[in-house]
């Protein structure tokens, strides 16, 4: 798969959901746990994109579909604060 964008490593504030896995969790949420992640953003082997998300110990991991690169990236900001300036860009893409 084509990577368009990465980050090798950051924290992020999850909730544990026992027996149906995990979600972002909120700034203010006691109950969070704080992981380490990576995220890259690769193709879909299609017309689409992937945001794929994964702890550093690979106990945590989702990717969710998206039509756009830009959607890829909102969900990232939406969902775990990560703003366009934090992803790295591979310098070539072939």
């Amino acid at each position: 798969m084509k990577s368009y964008a990465s980050i090798a490593s950051r924290v992020v504030r999850i909730l544990n959901h026992p027996n149906s896995g995990w979600s972002p969790a909120d700034l203010d949420d006691d109950n969070a746990l704080e992981i380490e992640f990576r995220f890259e953003i690769t193709d879909d082997g299609s017309k689409g994109f992937l945001l794929v998300q994964q702890s550093s110990d690979g106990r945590y991991a989702t990717d969710s579909w998206h039509e756009a690169l830009e959607g890829a990236l909102a969900c990232a900001e939406d969902s775990y604060g990560i703003t366009p300036a934090e992803w790295v860009m591979p310098s070539s893409n072939s």
